[in-house]
């Protein structure tokens, strides 16, 4: 079996299945926009509503943001292997079932981006995203998946150590959305940015 998750053949669709499940993930997060079936009497009455539904597009740019950020790394992590086993491939599963709760807990914090419970609940859930990511790239380093060649290139430490500064400072969101939700809001701005800057210095 796992000679059968080796071949090229088998990583490339395992890559492409993942590709189409984060497409409708996107998709589904700007779903989350409905328009009242009512129409609007005044153009006041548009402006009040899309007033109401600002933090909403906050919390929407940073998830669609996160998600890209990890669709990088996730293809930039498949370009550097060159086979795959069983355990690999249940681990990719593993982080989409923590990335497809993300329309649910981003609507959540948009809309209540004041409750340190909701933006806590998107807080974990992005914490686990990244936390799942993270033990898929040390599988793969461990078990020599990667290629050699790469593992010696100049920015794979960094991108390493940025990755797990990542992941403290998603965990620290958590708790820290008792505090201020505000404070969360910008961490999870900070570790879009750390993440903007690795992919253009590589």
């Amino acid at each position: 079996m796992s000679r059968h998750f080796s071949e090229e053949k088998e990583i490339t669709r395992l890559e492409i299945f993942i590709d189409a499940i984060l497409a409708i993930i996107v998709t589904i997060l700007v779903l989350e926009f409905k328009v009242p079936e009512k129409a609007f009497s005044t153009d006041e009455e548009i402006k009040s509503f899309i007033g109401h539904l600002v933090p909403s597009f906050f919390s929407y740019g940073i998830s669609f943001a996160t998600i890209v950020g990890l669709w990088i790394d996730h293809h930039f992590l498949f370009r550097m292997i060159d086979k795959a086993d069983v355990r690999f491939t249940f681990l990719n599963f593993v982080f989409i079932l923590f990335l497809s709760p993300i329309p649910f807990t981003t609507a959540l914090a948009g809309r209540n981006y004041e409750s340190g419970f909701a933006v806590a609940l998107v807080a974990t859930n992005y914490f686990l995203m990244n936390l799942s990511f993270s033990f898929m790239w040390k599988y793969a380093t461990r078990k020599q998946l990667i290629r050699q060649s790469w593992i010696k290139e100049k920015y794979f430490k960094r991108d390493v150590a940025i990755t797990i500064s990542g992941s403290v400072l998603l965990f620290l969101t958590i708790p820290l959305a008792y505090v201020s939700t505000y404070i969360s809001f910008t961490l999870f701005i900070v570790v879009i940015l750390m993440h903007i800057v690795k992919q253009f210095f590589r």
